[in-house]
């Protein structure tokens, strides 16, 4: 009997060993394509180009790049970084330049159109689209730059079972390579001072974002502040908005980065409070809300220290325990959230329904792979000119001419942050993926918007205060 058990059990396990060996992602690239083709023909397959142009209408195109990073961080080829970086330095026009990191799940390979989970390049391709027919950016030259890494190792349901792995891959991957070209097309695009840069990241994807690009920020603002003579000066933002989606990292992050923009007075040039960094996080995501506490638990089993620094810095220092940073993600994170996500009432000038039927003519999205025609909110909340900039729209599954109505609160009306953390309604962006839908897109058009607010050309400007604080 003990010995049939045994062979059951073994039996088992070498059929779930052989599943997983035979659906198992490759660790290869996918968009090494008419780099050079007949050297990489001995060593990759199948291979896509590293840079496609989308014409969205006739006079209206994309572009979207890709630049891969192998298991341990290091490039595919560098040459995806260098021939992005030459184009994007040399555009005729200024640059709305949009970097986006996927997360879990996920990489730069293209999925089969038509099914239920679209990948996030097809989802990406929605938002350049609605970009590039915006008139809001008629003078820039949209360029998309898609950051691809091993997100996805296992194909089928089974890739639920690789959250550590997966999650330990993205802290490597975000190392050196990844910071340099975040900084690289960013240096690129504002060769034209006119120029935007934005920097996104999803899932494990903010994760690997938040990390590369903490203490190059940290770097960053205080060497400019360092470097300049006169007191208060104005001088560029890392970026003008940095967007962290259903963030899989420990909050421990944002809380560090949030105490550091605190001590530091950190102040937008205008002495507003705009934000730089934004971590939205759906109220319906399972995955970050679910799955980070129990995969996180064990690893910090015995992680237990508490802060003593009072109040100062708010509830997040004040007798908290580390464990809670350490197990929880940012937007479920309650000790760090500075801002909510509310219904609201239409503000007193409502575009006309004239109006919302021309923002809808101009939206086509023939290229995105979720069968879509229109999103006029996108447009409203772009081209965004109300009497308070924090009240958004999203259009109505059923009428997308129609409007629902979203107001952004901050819990601290007199609290200053650069940081802002909120969680969203499922409405807006139902669970932890897909993000860029029609309503998640509306709403991002809204927090860059809300960042770079319309008459105020170039990069983002900012200043520190005098004096840092204890």
């Amino acid at each position: 009997m003990i010995r049939v058990l045994n062979y059951r059990v073994c039996s088992i396990v070498v059929l779930l060993g052989t599943i997983l060996l035979l659906s198992c992602v490759e660790n290869r690239p996918f968009r090494l394509g008419k780099i050079n083709d007949a050297e990489l023909g001995k060593y990759y397959h199948d291979q896509k180009p590293w840079l496609e142009k989308v014409q969205v209408s006739e006079d209206r195109s994309y572009h979207i790049s890709f630049v891969e990073f192998d298991e341990k961080g290091d490039f595919w080829d560098r040459r995806q970084l260098a021939r992005t970086a030459r184009m994007i330095g040399g555009s005729n026009k200024p640059v709305l330049l949009v970097t986006y990191i996927h997360g879990w799940h996920h990489n730069a390979k293209d999925r089969p159109p038509g099914g239920k989970n679209p990948g996030d390049v097809q989802t990406f391709r929605c938002l350049l689209s609605e970009l590039a027919v915006s008139d809001s950016t008629k003078n820039f030259q949209v360029h998309g730059v898609y950051l691809g890494w091993r997100g996805r190792l296992i194909e089928g349901p089974l890739d639920y079972l690789t959250f550590l792995n997966r999650k330990a891959a993205a802290t490597r991957v975000a190392g050196t390579p990844v910071t340099e070209t975040i900084f690289e097309l960013i240096r690129q695009a504002r060769k034209d001072p006119n120029s935007k840069c934005v920097v996104i990241g999803h899932s494990f994807g903010a994760l690997l974002l938040e990390k590369a690009m903490a203490q190059a920020i940290t770097g960053n603002v205080l060497a400019l502040d360092a470097q300049n003579p006169v007191p208060q000066q104005r001088f560029n933002a890392p970026a003008d908005l940095i967007l962290l989606v259903n963030s899989a990292a420990e909050s421990i992050y944002a809380k560090e980065m949030t105490d550091m923009f605190a001590r530091i007075g950190y102040r937008d040039a205008d002495n507003r409070n705009l934000p730089l960094l934004i971590s939205i996080t759906s109220k319906g995501d399972t995955a970050t809300g679910g799955w980070f506490p129990v995969g996180t638990f064990f690893p910090n089993l015995f992680a237990h220290r508490k802060y003593h620094w009072g109040d100062k810095y708010g509830p997040s220092s004040d007798e908290t325990d580390q464990h809670i940073y350490l197990t929880t993600t940012p937007g479920h994170n309650k000790l760090l959230f500075t801002h909510s996500v509310d219904k609201t009432a239409p503000p007193q000038r409502v575009p006309s329904v004239e109006a919302v039927a021309r923002m809808a003519g101009r939206i086509t999205m023939g290229d995105c792979a979720v069968v879509e025609e229109r999103n006029p909110a996108f447009e409203k909340n772009i081209q965004h000119a109300e009497d308070d900039p924090m009240v958004f729209a999203t259009s109505l599954k059923s009428d997308p001419n129609q409007f629902n109505w979203w107001q952004i609160h901050a819990y601290q009306l007199n609290k200053r942050t650069p940081y802002w953390i909120m969680q969203v309604p499922k409405a807006i962006i139902p669970n932890h993926t897909p993000i860029f839908t029609p309503e998640g897109r509306a709403m991002m058009a809204a927090l860059f918007r809300i960042a770079n607010p319309i008459g105020q050309p170039g990069a983002r400007q900012i200043r520190l205060a005098p004096q840092t604080t204890e």
